[in-house]
């Protein structure tokens, strides 16, 4: 067997998958130097189970680390962790009920110290690294990874590397950066800044962190720990994410290891759940073939999971046949949904890939092929302030009111939060055409289970029809922030500005004109002024046109804008922050498809209520 000559009296090499090749981790850890497939760890299980001291193993506390019996770790002084693994695990009381579901459970992985289950393998990676006497680490990452790694390289006191796909979750980004990591976006997918990662570790001679051999034997202690917390039994399923599939097939094997040590006497059921828009390994297990079709572009909000080519895909589909497993994918709105609805009935706030198995487990009741009675792990893979942009695409934005009892009464007693607990589906289209106000008042009644005043049913007819002339479809999404606007001013106080219309001159090469007409105090004021984009154009117009009346001196402090959905013809919602000379500050907010009819609809709710504060008024 190649390289193995060079080994050192450990009880392990490592072999692909493919064609078989053995290899010593001096040669290769990351891809089959004959075929280019992926490595596994093989051991000399004999040699384990014959050191494994069982009663110990049994009654540590549940860490990681407690099976360092099972890892690929040669030098115990050498041990790169942070406490990693005992995440919680528990029976999903209200979700079960809801679902009619005895025994089903979560093991939460967004508990782990950088906050993903990823921190499990890079203990085993960054050991490794160690062990190898590798001073800098680069791994490709979509955010989860990249986080672990840097911070597990930075307690080992090693340079740390990052390449990303441009567009990576801000929260992961954050993180990954605080650690020190040298962080670079890719303009490409994963698998391009993986190749390129892969790359740079061969020139450079650094250590390549990612989905590899090493990782794999770290993830496997999710699976010890699932058999551990049932009380030494295996579950009939266990539900994971996928994306590049090394979890899902080292907590396969770590089942397989412990039912090979007589420490659980069967076997469970591995559960693949993939994204719509990036799931190769569902269309491949579907079809009962080996090899996946390449998503060259894969989408989807899970960006943990947006993976189209997944380097332990071999893996994957093999742990599904021989553990007689599913594959099912699931939409990004059933993904959204699910994470809300884990966060309400459970108190779990998860990242969208976390959310995925739940969303796969409601499919999978529905078709059958999950039955009630059985008992069911989801693997909940990140925590969600990882992506906490993404749980806001089906949440609205929280109303402001003044600090007085009577304007927090109106909104305890009004339907907003009708809307709020309703579940969507963001792409349902309801109208088309111009409404009238009947038709209006019935989709609300129907979809929201909300009777609108008349004053209230004409605003909201008047918001859909400005974004129909426009041309934009109205969906049910762009209706929930519609009614939103209408609870904020059905509370405002008295309104002193309005825009009535406004007009922008601009050109490519040319500073943008704008030209407003608004009615302050009843007075009907014109002006103009060249502002820096559109915007500001806009926004400098109107400061012309207040001055000389006794309106309210105001700085713009912060200009924030979120697309609540994709394409061109995407509802935006602009927040922009004013500040008056006391300080008083305020946040206005305004949503529509055109994003300057969004900024002048925020400036004028941030106008006003600022207004009522330097007056005095409630």
């Amino acid at each position: 067997m190649m390289g193995l000559s060079k080994m050192s009296n450990s009880n392990y090499h490592l072999q692909c998958v493919m064609c078989k090749a053995s290899f010593d981790e001096q040669e290769s850890y990351t891809r089959c130097l004959k075929c280019g497939g992926s490595l596994d760890i093989v051991y000399d299980y004999d040699l384990i189970f014959e050191r494994l001291n069982k009663p110990v193993l049994k009654t540590a506390p549940v860490r990681a680390l407690k099976y360092i019996d099972f890892f690929p770790i040669n030098d115990l002084r050498k041990v790169v962790t942070l406490y990693e693994g005992g995440t919680p695990f528990f029976r999903c009381k209200n979700l079960g009920k809801t679902i009619g579901m005895k025994n089903l459970f979560i093991k939460n992985e967004g508990l782990n110290p950088t906050g993903a289950f990823k921190d499990r393998g890079t203990l085993v990676e960054i050991t490794k690294a160690v062990e190898m006497n590798k001073k800098v680490a680069i791994c490709a990452s979509t955010g989860n990874m990249a986080a672990s790694v840097s911070a597990y390289s930075a307690h080992a006191h090693m340079v740390c590397h990052i390449l990303t796909p441009e567009g990576t979750a801000i929260g992961k980004m954050s993180q990954t950066l605080s650690y020190g990591a040298r962080m670079i976006q890719v303009r490409g997918t994963y698998d391009d800044a993986n190749k390129l990662a892969a790359e740079v570790a061969r020139r450079h001679k650094f250590f390549l962190a990612g989905d590899y051999a090493f990782r794999l034997e770290g993830q496997k202690s999710t699976g010890f720990e699932i058999a551990e917390q049932l009380g030494w039994e295996s579950p009939d399923k266990v539900i994971v994410p996928v994306g590049c599939g090394t979890h899902l097939s080292g907590i396969w094997k770590g089942f397989k290891e412990f039912k090979m040590g007589a420490l659980i006497d069967k076997l469970p059921s591995m559960v693949a759940v993939q994204a719509k828009g990036a799931d190769p390994l569902v269309g491949a297990f579907a079809k009962k073939i080996s090899r996946w079709e390449v998503i060259e572009k894969p989408q989807t909000i899970a960006g943990a999971i947006q993976i189209g080519d997944p380097l332990d895909g071999v893996k994957t589909l093999r742990a599904l046949h021989e553990s007689k497993g599913l594959a099912e994918s699931a939409t990004d709105e059933e993904i959204l949904e699910a994470e809300k609805m884990l966060a309400k009935q459970e108190s779990v706030f998860v990242e969208p890939s976390g959310a995925a198995p739940l969303a796969a487990l409601l499919r999978l009741l529905r078709k059958g092929k999950i039955h009630k009675d059985e008992r069911v792990v989801l693997v909940l893979t990140g925590a969600g302030l990882k992506d906490p942009l993404s749980a806001l695409k089906v949440l609205p934005s929280p109303p402001s009111t003044e600090p007085f009892y009577h304007d927090i009464k109106k909104f305890l007693s009004y339907g907003y939060y009708n809307v709020y607990a309703k579940n969507i589906a963001t792409n349902e289209i309801l109208f088309r055409r111009a409404p009238t106000a009947s038709q209006v008042g019935n989709v609300v009644r129907k979809k929201f289970n909300l009777s609108l005043t008349n004053h209230d049913i004409r605003a909201c007819r008047e918001h859909v029809e400005s974004e129909i002339l426009k041309g934009k479809s109205v969906t049910l999404s762009d209706l929930k922030l519609i009614l939103e606007d209408i609870f904020k001013y059905a509370h405002a106080t008295k309104r002193v500005l309005s825009v009535s219309d406004y007009h922008i001159d601009a050109g490519m090469r040319s500073k943008p004109v704008g030209k407003v007409k608004i009615e302050y105090k009843g007075k009907s004021l014109m002006a103009d002024s060249i502002g820096v984009g559109p915007v500001d154009a806009i926004i400098r117009a109107i400061s012309a046109a207040l001055k000389g009346v006794n309106g309210v001196a105001f700085r713009l402090t912060d200009y924030h804008v979120d697309i609540a959905s994709r394409g061109t013809d995407a509802v935006v919602e602009v927040k922009m922050t004013l500040m008056d000379k006391a300080n008083n500050k305020v946040i206005g907010v305004g949503t529509s498809p055109d994003i300057i009819a969004a900024s002048v609809e925020a400036f004028e709710e941030g106008y006003n209520v600022l207004h009522s504060k330097e007056k005095g008024k409630s």
